[in-house]
């Protein structure tokens, strides 16, 4: 009896094999043999759906139902609790472990005083357990005070001072920053022609330096200056004036603008040089006053100038 039994196990266990072996089990949904409690996990299985190959697995135990614990042993510190109550379910006395609760540490009291360059220590003492333990206390780090001038900074030379800390007494070299340029009025040695800049002679108040600088008349607008909105005002006062009809949103004084000035100063006996110099800017103002009536422009803000559209370009000519 017993060798038909074995040979009856190694036939099942043969046609698993070749089951396995001949194609990839594809397998149903779980099915549920028996339901778990809390003293016992459950038993599942599946099938394969193109052979008879199997497999099953545990389900895992239902919690206990406790519906009142009582505390055996409260926590602290330094030893965990414990709880224990009946289960509803099984009737069974069910015990747990309650965690250790945390240490109550004081505040922190100085062992050793920190310096500027080391740390200091101090010691902790839990109210709970009388527990104590060392913390650590972070340097201070110098507190320097002023600079006291070693060394006067020039236009051609940082200078040099000293620091002092006013808790440990240690000095460190601090450098002082160059002293920048202040330059006088200069003295001309040529005036502006056209779109020509003129030049002048400036001098270093502080250390007596001199250059050469090229430039325009105070208020002069020109080609490729820094955009403003003294460029945006005239621009539009120009546009009023059916001078030009270019972009006014970034205040770039560009070719079209250079353009729309010379037509303007052409049609109005001036110079041709497309040079906004003081004169032709006066000249614009006042005939822009005389012939819309206002005394002021009002020039787009930021939001409406993002939103504006590009204007058509003012033809050649």
């Amino acid at each position: 009896m017993k060798k038909k039994v074995f040979m009856l196990c190694l036939l099942i266990f043969a046609l698993m094999a070749s089951c396995a072996s001949a194609h990839e089990c594809s397998f149903g949904s779980w099915r549920v043999k028996r339901q778990p409690t809390c003293t016992t996990p459950g038993i599942k299985f599946k099938y394969c759906v193109s052979c008879d190959h199997w497999e099953q697995a545990d389900i895992r135990k239902l919690p206990h139902a406790v519906d009142n614990w009582t505390i055996t042993r409260e926590p602290t510190c330094v030893q965990e609790g414990g709880k224990q109550g009946m289960c509803s379910t099984c009737n069974s006395l069910i015990r747990y472990r309650i965690e250790k609760i945390e240490h109550a540490w004081s505040e922190t009291v100085v062992v050793k005083e920190p310096t500027c360059t080391s740390h200091g220590t101090g010691e902790q003492t839990c109210s709970g357990c009388g527990r104590k333990k060392t913390v650590n206390i972070p340097k201070l780090g110098h507190d320097m005070g002023e600079t006291v001038v070693k060394k006067e900074a020039t236009c051609k030379a940082k200078g040099s001072g000293e620091q002092t800390c006013s808790r440990c007494g240690r000095t460190a070299q601090v450098s002082i920053a160059r002293l920048e340029h202040e330059w006088n009025e200069g003295t001309v040695t040529k005036e502006p022609q056209g779109k020509t800049k003129g030049t002048r002679e400036v001098e270093c108040l502080l250390c007596g330096e001199k250059r050469t600088e090229r430039f325009f008349h105070e208020g002069t607008l020109y080609e490729d200056m820094k955009p403003c909105e003294e460029v945006i005002r005239m621009q539009e006062m120009l546009r009023d004036l059916d001078f030009y009809r270019g972009s006014i949103r970034s205040g770039t004084f560009g070719n079209q603008t250079a353009k729309a000035v010379q037509r303007f100063q052409e049609a109005h006996d001036l110079p041709g040089t497309g040079v906004a110099d003081p004169a032709t800017l006066d000249k614009i103002v006042s005939e822009w006053e005389r012939a819309t009536g206002k005394t002021h422009v009002d020039t787009l803000d930021a939001e409406e100038m993002e939103n504006a559209p590009e204007a058509i370009p003012a033809e050649e000519g």
